[in-house]
């Protein structure tokens, strides 16, 4: 059995994992930035002509486009570090089954598995700290947005019972 097709499976997928939470967070920060604005506008809008029980559904409605692609990067923290630890194992594997086939004497063909298993570590663990920093970057971005459409509701239903 082949190692080298597992090894390079694995860093394939956690270059894909480090691809996708960059594109993620690359398209949640275009929405924050450009199209939430404008959805803020509608937001006041809709306000105008929604009934009380129709604000809480709004709410909702726009929370959850705040809230799209946190699975993805939850799933690229988690995953990232088990993918690591694979190549890991599957490093350590590769050395030990190259010392039985050539000795321990061979320590140039044991260290091609021993490195193998670090760069896999290092890269599990650098694709979690740049999704964990996305996350976060994200998590911050999302609050603030939920706390400014709580506000602009609150201010509606306020401003409508003053009129009553």
């Amino acid at each position: 059995m082949d190692l080298e097709f597992f090894h390079r499976l694995v860093f394939y997928t956690l270059y894909f994992l480090f691809f996708l939470s960059t594109a993620v967070f690359i398209e949640r920060l275009l929405y924050f930035f450009f199209t939430f604005p404008a959805e803020k506008k509608l937001i006041k809008k809709e306000l105008e002509v929604t009934k009380d029980e129709g604000a809480e559904l709004l709410y909702v409605n726009f929370s959850s486009k705040l809230e799209r692609g946190k699975g993805i990067l939850m799933f690229s923290i988690t995953a990232s570090p088990l993918l690591g630890l694979l190549g890991t194992v599957l490093g350590i594997i590769d050395s030990f089954k190259t010392m039985a086939e050539k000795g321990v004497s061979d320590i140039s063909a044991v260290s091609k598995g021993i490195a193998f298993a670090l760069e896999a570590t290092a890269l599990g663990i650098a694709v979690a700290l740049f999704s964990l920093l996305y996350y976060h970057t994200l998590n911050g971005l999302v609050k603030r947005g939920k706390t400014e459409i709580k506000r602009f509701i609150l201010q509606n239903l306020k401003g409508r019972g003053e009129g009553d």
